[in-house]
């Protein structure tokens, strides 16, 4: 059975420049780490996973690495990214302070999120100083909003975008599989849906989903919306917020409690979800209530 390396083994970041890191992220097929490091120059022997360096700053930075022999250079803008692929060592460098958010994810990461062996030459992922590619960079910053928030819904959304960063890095779009119809009652959304009712109180990931529906997380993301007519994460935050309603009626238990009853792992999360279930924060939405 293919796995991945565990998420937490995703690191690039030396031990001691960690007083640099100002988030870390951490889903279930890739890991971020956001820092600010000053000027420097270091020699890395290449890591066993794949690197996108998304630039953070306000301000231009030069910088440069070779790596395989091939010197590459550029200044890089906000939005711009640096990309090494795994195992491709070498030189590093910037001149002047560097505000980057770096993501890590393996071959095996893509393979999983797509339900398909992925040929190490059959992806864009190709090192590159100032690489540039709109819907990547929306992407990445969707991963780094989310750990900076603190991932309020767990693993859930960062594990969606990753399904999509993955179609974009590896899939041409005449090779998805064919979309089902609208209402059909797919047998892998049944299970998916079987499976969230039985956990939909406990902690789930997409790919705890789609491994009990017998899919991948890409193809059971597309197919759910289809069917669903709503994105999988989304559907589990409002039916934990349905759950959260029915427990609400109960006077004795705070909001907290029941926010950690009906499954949400933070308030924050429970907070959204009610208020877009419902239109109305908890609070609010108990005062309804009479209670």
């Amino acid at each position: 059975m293919l796995t991945a390396t565990p998420a937490s083994a995703l690191r690039r970041i030396p031990q001691e420049m960690q007083d640099a890191v100002l988030h870390r992220g951490q889903w279930s097929l890739c890991a971020m780490e956001h820092s600010l490091i000053g000027a420097v120059h270091l020699t890395d022997p290449g890591a066993p996973f794949h690197h996108f360096g998304l630039c953070m700053g306000s301000a231009p930075v030069r910088a440069g690495m070779s790596g395989d022999g091939r010197p590459l250079g550029a200044a890089l803008a906000r939005g711009d990214m640096a990309v090494i692929e795994a195992g491709v060592g070498g030189t590093s460098w910037w001149d002047t302070p560097f505000e980057s958010a770096c993501f890590y994810f393996t071959d095996e990461s893509l393979a999983l999120a797509l339900g398909r062996d992925v040929d190490p030459g059959g992806h864009l992922v190709r090192s590159a100083m100032g690489f540039r590619s709109s819907n990547i960079r929306r992407l990445l910053e969707t991963l780094q909003a989310d750990a900076a928030a603190g991932q309020p819904h767990g693993a859930l959304v960062g594990d969606a975008v990753f399904v999509a960063l993955a179609s974009a890095l590896v899939v041409p779009e005449h090779d998805w599989a064919c979309r089902a119809q609208p209402g059909t009652p797919d047998w892998r959304v049944r299970r998916a849906l079987e499976y969230i009712h039985a956990h939909l109180t406990e902690p789930m990931t997409i790919p705890e989903i789609a491994a009990a529906a017998g899919t991948s997380p890409f193809h059971l993301n597309r197919q759910f919306r289809v069917v669903m007519g709503t994105s999988l994460w989304r559907y589990i935050l409002h039916e934990r917020a349905r759950v959260a309603f029915d427990l609400m009626q109960d006077s004795g238990l705070s909001l907290t409690v029941v926010s950690a009853a009906a499954g949400f792992e933070t308030y924050t999360s429970f907070i959204d979800a009610t208020r877009s279930r419902f239109g109305l924060l908890p609070s609010k939405l108990r005062r309804t209530l009479g209670l």
